[in-house]
């Protein structure tokens, strides 16, 4: 790989890696989009791949939760239940009832004005009317009797006589002959009916062959135009796909010729078990064709619709709905799902939202009809451990007849959860946009705006999602989010790994310079760190061993060298505890600085500890020396404060950490003026500036080193602390020594330097200036003297 692809891959490397994530996420969105939640056969859904199926429930649940934060919503006013509750069963016994009382029920509805009504209920077995078989067995309980009572007497009582002709009379009734002409009166009624699978065709067979002509009329066999209304074109059944199932159980053959329309009430719960979908059509085996539900049977009732039409793409032979052609007003479509045969039910809210009537009242007929007038009803049990207990989004327990309200809601409302096309895009357009939003920002903001960026476009994009869930359409959450968190996380760790890589790289180049502490804070914040060079202000700090060479005459060179490393160690340590960097050793000399590569704001105060605590080493290393009989050394400390310029400085193969600039210069200069001033710590007039609040120090005056023009001033530092008794006393009248000498009063100059000496007898800075008052005295200073001292030696 040549450089520059390498240089292009280093620099891209974030964006490629969430590209290459989020193109992964889009394949794998596009695959479990084109793969059913719930597959085509009534059977199961067996034959998902558990990826899809996970996928699938994980969206499910995210879209209950949807419909919790988008809340209840009145359904169509027009969708009413009449339910066989507790109510009901308290007047007219327990379920089933003798279906003279559900013809009783149709015929009011009718009468009421109801504009639809659905059955959600079967009636594939003959009515089983206790009452009429009680009265049959009372009949012949009482003919016996009548017979034995003949026999006895030449006349029987003409009451008896009536009596048994009221129970012949009722128990001869039969209730399915009532229901089928109450339905032939109403022809806007819907009965339910049951599908089955093929798995069940053997049970049914017999069924299936003797009331295959009483389905016939139901067969959805014609495909129809999405554009044009009534448009017939030419599809093989087979190429149809739908939801397949084998045949129906119809109604008793007089129930079925009764009733113009019929449709499945069968429901298809998710793998996890709620109701989320509503198939709208089955495709049958036993006869072929397709058999409309429920729901959309009594929709059609309701709408006066001609013509019941599965419209099918005329391009791809998707089909894409079924369309309720009607009379008079606009065409209806209900859309079913892209990927698979149903449609996504849209709940208003729990079963609570609904209108809903008690059917022993319509029985009745105590009921006001004004509630019913011009409204769809669907007819159900509601009666606890009757009814078909169903999940939904808003309950766990809910009758499976408002599951039937809330998708006719729907219908009438064409109020539909609707999933298009382009939403896909969208969806995948968003993946990869995030994936190089992320690549782009993450690695270049702080911590906490890493995490708020990623919450910040998951929280966008859930709130875009549940808006447009609001407005109906549904969009996918789950593999979106999860490919956000994706590439967040990629990027991340991506970015940890090339830090650790940088750290890596940094304890190399600084674990010579650095104590381990130092070192610790340049690697939590290596942004700080400006490699080749930067300006900064920062304290420096040299010192050098008194007499090295004279000490250097005295020993043997091992002995020397031992001796300089038993120095430099202590000396490394304290400069490493006040959390300073090294820069070198020059022989006998020692460099190091602090402010950099750490900001330390106070670091010309951590330097001057640094210095004392020099001082008090190297007591502890002359004692040990003299105790092994070797020479006791002495060492000159200069500390200066300024801009400085800090970095890698070298060649590309060779470099070190170090500082440079007038202020690194004259902390070399001060060293060596502490020679002069017969002092051990000096210290610049900046750097006093930021300690005189914390230190023992004194002015010794102005001094113009070598290679300087200006004057800088000079400062000894002798302890940490402001001083107190004595040593206050000392200081304020060495400093106004110092000024009487400026001013040429060589007198009172004298008087103050005295004083200092007899506070501090072995003070040589103060014999250094009576010496110069003493030749001053003799020979005063011409007239362009201005006290400065030269120094005229680096």
């Amino acid at each position: 790989m040549s450089d520059g692809m390498h240089s292009y891959l280093s620099r891209r490397r974030f964006e490629l890696l969430a590209l290459a994530l989020a193109l992964v996420a889009c394949g794998l969105h596009a695959w479990v989009e084109s793969t059913p939640a719930i597959g085509l056969l009534s059977e199961g859904s067996d034959a998902i791949p558990l990826v899809a199926r996970l996928v699938h429930q994980v969206e499910g649940r995210i879209t209950d939760v949807q419909f919790h934060l988008r809340g209840v919503r009145p359904p169509h006013p027009d969708v009413l239940v009449a339910a066989v509750d507790e109510k009901s069963v308290q007047v007219h016994g327990r379920w089933p009832w003798p279906r003279e009382k559900l013809a009783l029920a149709v015929d009011h509805l009718r009468e009421a004005g109801a504009a639809a009504v659905g059955l959600d209920m079967a009636f594939a077995d003959e009515d089983a009317n206790d009452a009429a078989r009680a009265y049959a067995e009372a009949g012949h309980s009482l003919d016996k009797v009548l017979s034995e009572m003949s026999q006895g007497a030449p006349g029987v009582n003409p009451l008896l006589v009536a009596y048994r002709t009221e129970l012949s009379r009722r128990g001869a009734a039969r209730g399915d002959a009532a229901l089928a002409a109450a339905l032939a009166r109403s022809p806007r009624v819907v009965q339910g009916v049951i599908i089955y699978p093929s798995k069940d065709r053997i049970r049914f067979a017999a069924q299936e062959e003797a009331r295959a002509s009483l389905l016939e009329p139901h067969l959805l066999r014609r495909y129809f135009s999405p554009l044009t209304p009534g448009a017939a074109i030419a599809r093989d059944f087979e190429q149809v796909p739908g939801w397949r199932n084998q045949s129906v159980q119809l109604p008793l053959p007089v129930l079925a010729r009764a009733s113009p329309r019929l449709g499945f009430f069968n429901t298809v719960p998710d793998a996890d078990g709620p109701l989320r979908r509503q198939p709208i059509l089955a495709k049958l085996e036993g006869p072929r064709g397709f058999l409309a539900s429920l729901d959309v049977q009594t929709a059609a009732a309701y709408f006066d619709a001609e013509a019941v039409e599965p419209v099918v793409d005329t391009d791809t032979g998707r089909l894409e709905g079924v369309r309720l052609r009607r009379r008079a007003g606009e065409h209806l479509l209900i859309p079913i799902s892209e990927s698979e045969p149903f449609t996504l039910i849209n709940y208003p809210g729990p079963a609570s939202v609904f209108p809903t009537l008690s059917l022993g009242d319509v029985v009745d007929g105590t009921f006001d009809p004004a509630l019913v007038r011009g409204k769809a009803v669907l007819v159900g049990l509601t009666l606890t451990g009757n009814f078909d207990q169903r999940v939904t989004p808003f309950s766990e327990f809910e009758p499976g007849v408002f599951v039937r309200a809330a998708f006719l809601s729907n219908i009438l409302g064409r109020d539909f959860l609707v999933r298009p096309m382009l939403a896909r895009w969208l969806e995948m357009g968003f993946m990869l946009a995030s994936a190089w939003l992320l690549a782009r920002l993450l690695p270049r903001v702080r911590y906490a705006w890493k995490l708020g960026t990623v919450a910040l476009l998951m929280g966008a994009y859930a709130a875009v999602d549940q808006l447009l869930f609001g407005m109906g359409v549904q969009v996918a959450t789950a593999v979106p989010l999860a490919t956000v968190g994706a590439c967040a996380f990629a990027v991340l760790f991506l970015g940890y790994r090339s830090v650790d890589q940088e750290k890596a790289r940094l304890r190399h180049a600084f674990q010579h310079y650095l104590d381990a502490s130092v070192m610790e804070q340049v690697l939590a914040h290596p942004e700080r760190l400006k490699l080749g060079g930067e300006r900064r202000e920062l304290t420096v700090l040299f010192s050098d061993i008194r007499g090295f060479t004279t000490l250097a005459e005295k020993l043997t060179p091992e002995r020397l060298v031992s001796l300089v490393n038993e120095y430099l160690t202590p000396m490394t340590d304290v400069v490493f505890a006040h959390g300073g960097t090294l820069d070198k050793y020059i022989g006998d000399a020692l460099m190091c600085f602090w402010g950099a590569p750490v900001t330390q704001p106070d670091h010309a105060l951590r330097a001057c500890r640094a210095a004392l605590g020099f001082l008090d080493a190297l007591q502890h290393l002359n004692a040990g020396w003299r105790a092994a009989g070797l020479p006791e050394v002495d060492i000159g400390v200069g500390l200066s404060t300024g801009l400085m310029s800090v970095g890698h400085m070298g060649t590309h193969g060779r470099f070190s950490y170090t500082v440079m600039g007038d202020a690194v210069n004259l902390g070399s200069r001060l060293e060596g003026l502490n020679k002069e001033y017969g002092t051990r710590i000096l210290i610049s007039e900046l750097t006093w500036l930021q300690v005189r609040e914390h230190v023992t120090a004194r002015r010794l005056g102005t001094v113009r080193v070598k290679g300087k023009h200006e004057p800088v001033g000079v400062y000894e530092l002798r302890a940490l602390g402001l001083p107190t008794g004595k040593d206050a006393e000392a200081v304020a009248a060495f400093e106004a020594g110092v000024e009487h000498f400026l001013a040429r009063d060589w007198t009172r100059a004298q008087e103050r330097f005295a004083r200092v000496l007899a506070l501090w007898a072995d003070d040589a800075a103060s014999r250094r200036f009576l010496d110069a008052i003493a030749t001053f005295q003799h020979q005063p200073p011409g007239p362009d003297w201005d006290g400065v001292f030269t120094a005229t030696t680096k």
